[in-house]
Parts: C-alpha cells; sequence; structure tokens
C-alpha cells in the first residue's frame, strides 16, 4: 500500500474508522439507504391506500362478524 494508514479509510468519517473501513463502509451505506428507501416507499403507499380506502380501519375490522364454530 502506498498510502500511509490514516488514508486507508479515506470514505469512512473518523468518528467511525476504529470499526469500519471502506469496504465495510460501502456496505453499510447501500443497507442504511436501502432501509429508509423502503421505510419512504412504504409509507407513501399506506398514506395512499389509506386516502383511497379510508373506511378499512378499526370500525371496519370490529365490524366483521366472527364465526362461532367451524
Amino acid at each position: 500500500m502506498d498510502k500511509p494508514k490514516d488514508e486507508w479509510d479515506d470514505l469512512v468519517p473518523p468518528r467511525w474508522r476504529s470499526i469500519f473501513n471502506n469496504q465495510d463502509w460501502l456496505m453499510h451505506d447501500i443497507y442504511a439507504k436501502s432501509i429508509y428507501g423502503f421505510l419512504c416507499i412504504s409509507l407513501v403507499v399506506h398514506t395512499l391506500c389509506f386516502l383511497w380506502r379510508p373506511h378499512w380501519g378499526i370500525a371496519a375490522i370490529q365490524a366483521v362478524p366472527v364465526p362461532t364454530s367451524l
């Protein structure tokens, strides 16, 4: 390696260099952004579903008759 040890992990913020190297940091970045993206998409989809059919709430679930025998 031509670079000094301090520059091996140049993508990792100094605070996290004790536990991450560049490769680990990039994998963590992909994983974290995937989770945030999934959460944003699911929030939008759930909001749109609620706006489309708002009556599918607790009251609608409680109004469904429960079978007494199988």
